[in-house]
């Protein structure tokens, strides 16, 4: 693993370290990182590198291969008896959208601007660049009627709140860009998981509570009181076959062809009730770090998967220290991302 620190000077490179801790994510606008190596406080080039507050731009690289580019946003130091690692932390560049707000000097409303567009505004004072993937060009062009953001909102809440709408993913890539895609699940998997797999473990977890049986949206009412608002059709979830679990939820933005589309969005977040853990010592396949937006299959009947089921990728993590390397690959169902209509997973499971 080799971290390359960018102070605004030149490149300054960390190749030894007391530890590392390293998280992938597709469903986030930002991957995080953090890294202990022993700290020389007379060492001028480590003191460059560590200075605190000046967010240093930083490259993570395994193998030549750039896993991540993000700015240092933390750094603990300790003295003590015994001599503790200096530790630094943080995540890709457009993480400044998950914890800061629209400028006070911006428009709060939108209206007949696509999502392309307000994107490209509101990122343009961070300095960031954003990728449009051809899966979403279409929905990525398509006009909000009538759209205002919320004082106080981050500007990844604004983002995500109009792409949800239409199942549009926000995401980013190992060079620090915004990303909007929308995965295919006619992938080919990279590896297929099992039981007797060696050093390998698995965990299965169902949250039923975030789960409904009916999801319904209904469009905000207009002022006038006999204009009646649209509605979806409710949407079933097939991991609620049994009970009566309705859920329904009022849409801000968007225009009335969105509504069918925001409840098929809402069950698709709520598919990640269900996930899949897998731990493991092997973190390379076919020469390359596993990485989120990929799929897998998984196979074992400890964990109730008695058949080979398809399962992707939305997060990695990697650690290591000077003893082992371990990556946990945190999987959800691909409809969680496809869009598609989910189908019951266990179907056709003889339980007795």
């Amino acid at each position: 693993m080799e971290l390359v620190i960018n102070d605004r000077i030149r490149n300054r490179k960390i190749e030894f370290f007391e530890s590392f801790d390293i998280t992938l994510r597709y469903d986030a606008l930002a991957s995080t990182f953090s890294f202990g190596f022993k700290f020389d406080p007379n060492n001028q080039e480590q003191k460059d590198l560590a200075c605190i507050g000046h967010y240093h731009i930083a490259s993570l690289y395994h193998n030549g291969e750039l896993l991540l580019t993000g700015y240092i946003l933390s750094e603990s130091l300790t003295d003590d008896p015994t001599t503790q690692p200096v530790t630094i932390s943080g995540y890709s560049l457009p993480g400044f959208l998950e914890d800061c707000q629209v400028p006070v000097d911006y428009a709060l409303q939108f209206n007949k601007l696509t999502l392309a567009q307000i994107s490209e505004k509101l990122i343009e004072p961070f300095g960031l660049k954003q990728i449009i993937h051809s899966s979403v060009a279409a929905d990525m062009n398509k006009e909000y009627t009538e759209t205002e953001a919320k004082v106080g909102q981050t500007v990844r809440d604004i983002l995500v709140e109009l792409a949800t709408q239409r199942n549009i993913i926000i995401s980013h890539d190992q060079y620090g860009r915004l990303v909007y895609t929308r995965p295919s699940a006619k992938q080919t998997p990279i590896f297929n998981f099992e039981k007797n797999i060696p050093q390998t473990s698995m965990n299965l977890n169902f949250d039923g509570q975030g789960m409904h049986s009916h999801i319904t949206v209904v469009q905000q009412k207009d002022f006038d009181p006999e204009i009646p608002a649209d509605e979806s059709e409710p949407i079933r979830n097939p991991y609620v076959p049994f009970v009566y679990r309705p859920h329904v939820v009022t849409q801000t933005s968007g225009n009335a062809s969105d509504t069918q589309k925001a409840a098929e969005n809402i069950r698709a977040r709520e598919l990640k009730g269900m996930t899949l853990n897998i731990t493991t010592d092997r973190w390379i396949i076919d020469g390359k770090v596993i990485r989120p937006g990929k799929l897998l299959t998984a196979l074992n009947p400890s964990v109730y998967l008695y058949k080979k089921s398809t399962w992707f990728i939305e997060s990695v993590r990697l650690k290591g220290d000077s003893k082992q390397t371990v990556a946990t690959i945190g999987c959800v169902l691909p409809e969680v991302y496809s869009g598609e209509a989910p189908s019951y997973l266990f179907k056709g499971i003889n339980l007795h």
